[in-house]
């Protein structure tokens, strides 16, 4: 599969979607979490998470992380997906408010003040470093990475 076709489709699964499993690790115990996700024009991805959560709590230790997006209703041998890894940011001050501007949610008011101080949840940026996905040209499961542009560097 040629790269500009892998990039259209990775683009395609990143936005047709709404939930990713994100992996995170304290370098002992690994975790997986689902969560809701928004992504920006350089497809970074925010979400909300508790404090007391056990991914953010290893992304408090150790920022680096995996993760997977994918469509679990696809017929078996026919499904692809992104998986990734990237490094993860609490957006705090006039970076929070401008997460604000690409994270939308019905699940919490997500009025800045409710994601500050005593308030459980708080605002978080993934910052890509790699994407890939199947290569549907190979005669065997095989990842290729894809380069996605990023319209702001």
């Amino acid at each position: 599969m040629k790269q500009k076709e892998c990039i259209t489709q990775a683009i395609s699964i990143l936005k047709s979607n709404k939930y990713l499993t994100l992996a995170t690790t304290d370098g002992v115990l690994p975790w997986v979490a689902p969560v809701y996700y928004c992504l920006d024009e350089d497809y970074n991805f925010y979400f909300i998470s508790q404090l007391e959560s056990v991914h953010v709590k290893h992304i408090l230790q150790k920022p680096n992380v995996a993760f997977a997006i994918f469509d679990s209703h696809q017929p078996e041998g026919e499904g692809n997906g992104v998986q990734g890894s990237g490094t993860v940011t609490l957006l705090q001050g006039d970076a929070m408010l401008e997460g604000l501007n690409y994270y939308s949610t019905s699940f919490i008011d997500i009025k800045p003040e409710y994601l500050v101080e005593s308030a459980p949840y708080r605002l978080f940026k993934i910052t890509p470093e790699h994407f890939y996905v199947l290569d549907a040209d190979a005669e065997v499961d095989k990842r290729v990475e894809v380069f996605i542009h990023k319209k702001n560097k």
